[in-house]
């Protein structure tokens, strides 16, 4: 993504790459999070403190839980971002953050705890744009994000059961959804399916080409989007 924006301007921000440049005729900042949710959030919060973008688009790759439906390299488009392991494990299974009774986030009088949503009017008009343009399904719906990946069958069936109709799983998502909750900015966010949440079994995943069906998707929706 970042290698195809024109006058590009590039730095490293706590040794990440970060790049300003154009796509499409929008000037875009690119931001390299590294892996996992402290990352992205660290990463976030020092864009969003500078600059209030818009709206934000998180890319990436993500794990595709067994009724989604979802083959390799195919696309999803969250509508809700859930935290699937943040809360307490009781005698009688897990609960979500609320159990504990302290809010996660709180922004306008509201509170949250595991689920953040996303804006639905560009959630809609994403998935419509990356269907016209790379002429393939696209699925809309909720993610789930974990500190550990789901690396079995059955505990990836008990995760995607915390967000009903869950498509899928990454490590980053609900981190973004969180700050741009707070930060009052509309975030996208649209992952590529690199593997499917069974038991694990690296040989049967495809990391390339999702990594360049999320990049195609992010250069498609910069230019589309409003």
């Amino acid at each position: 993504m970042a290698a195809g924006l024109d006058q590009p301007l590039r730095q490293s921000v706590a040794g990440r790459q970060w790049t300003r440049g154009v796509l499409g005729g929008r000037t875009v900042q690119v931001v390299e999070t590294g892996l996992g949710a402290v990352n992205t959030a660290h990463a976030l919060t020092r864009s969003l403190q500078m600059e209030l973008p818009p709206w934000v688009l998180q890319f990436g790759v993500g794990g595709a839980y067994e009724n989604a439906g979802l083959g390799l390299g195919d696309l999803a488009v969250a509508t809700t971002e859930s935290f699937g392991d943040l809360g307490v494990v009781t005698p009688a299974g897990w609960r979500s953050a609320e159990e504990i009774g302290i809010p996660v986030a709180e922004a306008g009088g509201e509170s949250r705890y595991n689920e953040y949503p996303l804006d639905a009017a560009l959630g809609r008009a994403a998935a419509t744009a990356l269907e016209e343009r790379m002429e393939a399904p696209v699925a809309l719906g909720p993610f789930v994000t974990v500190q550990a990946c789901s690396g079995t069958a059955a505990l990836g069936r008990e995760r995607a059961a915390r967000a009903p109709g869950a498509l899928c799983e990454s490590m980053e998502g609900a981190a973004a959804a969180q700050l741009c909750w707070i930060y009052g900015v509309p975030l996208v966010e649209v992952r590529a399916i690199s593997n499917r949440v069974e038991d694990r079994d690296t040989s049967a995943w495809d990391l390339p080409l999702a990594g360049r069906r999320a990049q195609e998707a992010a250069r498609i929706l910069v230019e589309a989007l409003p």
